[in-house]
């Protein structure tokens, strides 16, 4: 295990950086797992920096990591202001962006790009958050699914009926060519959000090809273009497994 103390500031956000780039290149993560855990300790240290410690009262963060079996572990601890995340309400992404409230984008993020993540808090040691991703083998080939018509309430569970079976076999990679997509709901956005959040607990990727254009607006209306990786060929797609977003 390794550790570093530095100060709760913007300016401390770089050497951060740092520090995990070479913890997750240490511990053997892929390029698309290290850029997720990077995103995700980014977020959380911002967090402590922006709102953990009283203006003018600058504090410190400890980060460290471990590697426990196939786990790779990595902690926050700091002594700011009590955190609880129940008292942040989860961000509405189905709301247009105009109408969203401020705040808990951070957290969903860290839910969602890591494998498990883990408040505590204690007056002795203060805040603690450990996220842990798992460290697995270089992506394997992507299965390709083609599907078609209505992504809704009454036909997304028939659509995406063999996806789900081939998420629950354990591929590593899916590629939902969606060219045939005429129409999309909330209830399809629901639906792809629980095969990607299924598949990243296995180690592997989601992606999504050749949407239409009216089905790529509902993507972007509801903020979901920042959540999956969206390609305009099945070429880019396939191409970009394991590479990252």
């Amino acid at each position: 295990m390794e550790s570093i103390n530095i100060p709760a500031s913007l300016e401390s956000l770089a050497r951060i950086s740092d520090f995990v780039t070479d913890a997750t290149a240490r511990a053997g993560l892929d390029d698309h797992a290290a850029w997720q855990v990077q995103l995700a300790v980014d977020e959380a240290a911002t967090n402590i920096i922006q709102h953990g410690y009283e203006a003018g009262t600058p504090g410190k963060i400890e980060i460290s990591w471990r590697v426990d079996g196939v786990q790779f572990a990595i902690t926050l601890r700091d002594r700011g202001r009590r955190f609880n995340p129940a008292d942040v309400p989860p961000p509405d992404i189905s709301a247009p962006l105009e109408e969203r409230e401020p705040g808990g984008l951070g957290i969903y993020l860290m839910g969602r790009l890591m494998d498990s993540v883990r408040f505590s808090y204690d007056e002795q040691h203060g805040n603690e958050l450990t996220m842990t991703k798992r460290i697995g083998p270089a992506a394997g080939p992507a299965r390709i699914f083609e599907l078609s018509g209505r992504l809704d309430a009454v036909g997304t569970n028939a659509a995406i009926a063999q996806v789900r079976a081939a998420v629950a076999s354990g591929p590593r990679n899916i590629l939902l060519d969606m060219s045939g997509v005429t129409f999309m709901s909330s209830s399809g956005l629901r639906a792809l959000l629980l095969v990607r959040k299924e598949l990243i607990a296995q180690g592997g990727e989601l992606r999504l090809c050749e949407l239409q254009p009216q089905v790529y607006e509902v993507f972007a209306i509801t903020g979901f273009t920042q959540v999956f990786a969206i390609h305009r060929t099945r070429d880019d797609a396939i191409a970009a497994f394991g590479q990252g977003s």
